[in-house]
């Protein structure tokens, strides 16, 4: 299996696609390091996975990757990178909200 995590470098994704590569799955990881949490968090997440063999790390935003090249030979997606926050989704941050959200999602599918 090659899986893509989106969202990687989250608690979430982070532990997700180190349960994949736990059980033999070879893994793409892509996330875009938006500001709602601070780097250093994520980096964090994403060191044990750096260090692991199957591992490959992308650093960019889903709306302006090569999806091709993201894609080449993953059989599994799974989906977890989005702007957080509820309460930050209304308002002045409400573009940022559906960029990350609602734009990126629909560029991956």
């Amino acid at each position: 299996m090659k899986a893509l995590v989106t969202g990687t470098a989250g608690f979430i994704g982070s532990h997700l696609s180190a349960a994949l590569l736990a059980r033999g799955a070879s893994v793409v990881g892509i996330d875009c390091f938006t500001d709602y949490y601070a780097r250093e968090i994520k980096e964090s997440n994403l060191a044990p996975l750096r260090k692991t063999a199957g591992f490959t790390f992308v650093e960019d935003a889903l709306q302006t990757v090569d999806m091709t090249r993201l894609l080449d030979g993953v059989t599994h997606v799974f989906h977890l990178a989005a702007q957080a926050g509820v309460r930050k989704s209304w308002g002045k941050d409400f573009q940022t909200y559906t960029t990350h959200n609602v734009d990126a999602t629909q560029r991956l599918l």
